[in-house]
């Protein structure tokens, strides 16, 4: 065996070593969280909302619901103004200051803790904004979240651009098509796949956030309601209800389990923490069949 078959098996080695190390880890923090949330976890746990069951916890369909509205909301609310940045500034924008400047400040943005965004949305979309948001609610924390998961598809968006092929759009152009027909028929739909999985991505980073949802979204025991009552105190004097209102998430129910010990069992903030892990297995699941259906296509 000479030097350079050695070094390939010794590497070779290391990444089995360290997959099996991260596979291991997973296995076990699931393990884990699924045996502690074993006396929590039922149907009554899921479908009741905290409102219905009496003292702190016991159920967690408010926090579902609110989880899913935060994700879902912010994910579409980032999606087109993620994409449309990463086609300008891969097929639109010369490179140069501006282009730089913009990357730079995209990287910031995506560098930025959670908790500044956090402080940012309670000072301006809770305080400031008021009048329009209703204060700490559910539109309040979709705008928060969407900055925050905005550079996370945006990156996504810029590397699956990037693996489209330049032979593809210089056909289109020979054919006579404009940049803008090429952009849509040729290098969104090509990168489709990317895109989504920075989407999924960015529903997964909306889901598990607790920081910047504490502060913008608050908590309620309730399930979200859809109604219009008046309110003198908003713009138009209307209340949207569940936008302009307190929503809860599962980050803040496993947090709230753990805050309060004597009055919550720990199995509860457990089995809340496994319906979040479940939720977001079940969105990248249905992604993944979704785009391998769409291949067979």
């Amino acid at each position: 065996m000479n030097k350079r078959t050695l070094k390939g098996h010794i590497f070779k080695a290391i990444s089995y070593i360290a997959a099996a190390i991260t596979l291991f880890a997973l296995i076990g923090i699931l393990g884990k969280i699924t045996i502690e949330a074993l006396p929590s976890l039922s149907l009554y746990f899921l479908i009741t909302p905290e409102s219905k069951v009496p003292g702190l916890g016991g159920g967690v369909a408010n926090a579902i619901a609110g989880t899913l509205l935060l994700s879902l909301l912010s994910t579409a609310l980032a999606t087109p103004l993620a994409v449309g940045t990463a086609v300008y500034l891969k097929r639109y924008a010369k490179d140069g200051t501006v282009a730089r400047t913009f990357g730079f400040m995209l990287d910031v943005l995506a560098g930025t803790p959670s908790i500044v965004l956090g402080i940012f949305g309670l000072l301006f979309l809770v305080y400031y904004m008021k009048f329009i948001t209703g204060g700490f609610s559910l539109i309040a924390g979709t705008i928060a979240l969407t900055i925050l998961i905005l550079p996370v598809i945006e990156r996504a968006a810029e590397e699956a651009i990037n693996t489209v092929p330049v032979e593809l759009e210089d056909a289109s152009y020979a054919l006579g098509a404009t940049k803008w027909d090429t952009v849509r028929r040729i290098t969104v739909p090509f990168a489709l796949t990317g895109i989504l999985t920075g989407v999924v991505l960015g529903i997964g980073r909306a889901a598990e956030e607790s920081a910047i949802v504490i502060l913008t979204a608050g908590y309620t025991q309730f399930l979200p309601e859809f109604k219009v009552l008046r309110d003198d105190g908003l713009l138009f004097g209307l209340k949207f209800y569940p936008y302009q209102d307190l929503i809860a998430a599962l980050p803040i129910t496993v947090y709230r389990s753990f805050e309060f010990p004597h009055l919550i069992p720990a199995s509860n903030g457990f089995a809340a923490a496994f319906v979040l892990i479940v939720i977001v297995m079940l969105i990248n699941a249905v992604t993944r069949i979704l785009l391998w259906r769409s291949r067979i296509g």
